[in-house]
């Protein structure tokens, strides 16, 4: 498979992962391909603000086990999860020094994840990234909850790893457990016909659980873009359409800013708004979506006021929806 390279060691002791701009709508990301034992694995470059050397991390107290400590970078405390140790996989440096820290963004906070080594920067088609397959439980470490998707790059499988979830899981969750959201507007969501679409399965169930909780009732989860699109596809061919669509940014087979376009493109769809709701809203990709044609973009984890944006647009229709930008 043809890709674009770019080398990881630029990205080393402080270097930016930066210097290929992806254009709206290409259906493309950038994978930051990394090693942890004999395995090779990625993450969307989007999400990685830098690569630094191993350093060794001031211990916290109290902590989650997978946490190693925290670092300062920067001024920022930075906590450090030991990545190979929460996936159960057997790191093969002797000592975190000589190890590889990503530091990411996203949902607000900066989390750095030591790993074994970085190789470098692959330009892929989110066509090509597979989803990941249903592991039994107690299979594996790297479950359906840590595995977003395969990509099959320069004859090697590279297991695309969930940061998010296992952000989740080790200090998000208290602060994603939603219950219902109070109904001020008294819109009657019973009614109201709610596509989204979201590859992490943590997510597809936060999301269900506070909408349904709220009372909403047409709510269609789908866990790629593909899969939204086609079930749209078939809500106009039955002389029908969704009230709304909420997507997340990144995502096997067609991300959110591909589905995005599709939906803004096609007249059957007009005047049908696209909630995109993702870890990913930074300035650039705040362009890109709304080149794209998304009438607003919100940040996870904030899902009471997913509920509240959806409210504001069936109570006062488009104009309620992007005044709530």
């Amino acid at each position: 498979m043809a890709t674009h390279q770019s080398s990881a060691a630029s990205m080393v002791s402080g270097g930016t992962p930066g210097d290929i701009l992806l254009d709206a709508g290409t259906n493309e990301l950038e994978v930051l391909v990394f090693r942890m034992g004999k395995g090779w694995f990625g993450v969307n470059v989007a999400k990685v603000r830098e690569v630094i050397r191993g350093e060794k991390p001031s211990e916290t107290p109290n902590s989650h086990p997978s946490i190693m400590g925290m670092i300062n970078k920067r001024g920022v405390l930075v906590p450090l999860v030991d990545l190979a140790g929460h996936l159960g996989i057997k790191s093969v440096v002797e000592s975190i020094e000589d190890a590889r820290i990503i530091i990411t963004e996203f949902n607000g906070m900066t989390v750095g994840f030591v790993v074994d080594d970085v190789q470098r920067i692959h330009r892929v088609s989110w066509g090509k990234v597979r989803p990941a397959p249903e592991f039994d439980d107690g299979a594996a470490e790297i479950s359906y909850n840590t595995c977003t998707g395969i990509i099959d790059l320069d004859d090697r499988l590279i297991l695309m790893i969930d940061f998010e979830s296992i952000t989740d899981a080790i200090r998000m969750e208290d602060r994603l457990h939603v219950g219902e959201v109070e109904n001020t507007l008294g819109v009657d969501r019973a009614s109201v016909r709610v596509v989204m679409a979201e590859d992490s399965s943590f997510m597809r169930e936060m999301l269900g659980n506070v909408f349904k909780s709220s009372g909403y009732g047409g709510i269609q989860i789908y866990s790629d873009g593909t899969s939204a699109w086609n079930a749209i596809k078939e809500m106009v061919e039955q002389g029908e359409k969704p009230d709304i669509v909420v997507s997340d940014i990144e995502m096997p087979g067609t991300d959110g800013l591909r589905l995005t376009k599709l939906i803004k493109e096609d007249p059957a769809l007009d005047g049908v708004p696209v909630v995109l709701f993702s870890s990913l809203i930074t300035e650039e990709n705040l362009k890109k979506g709304k080149q794209v044609g998304a009438d607003i973009q919100i940040p996870k984890p904030e899902l009471a006021e997913i509920v509240r944006l959806v409210d504001r647009y069936i109570h006062g229709g488009i104009e309620a929806l992007r005044g709530a930008a």
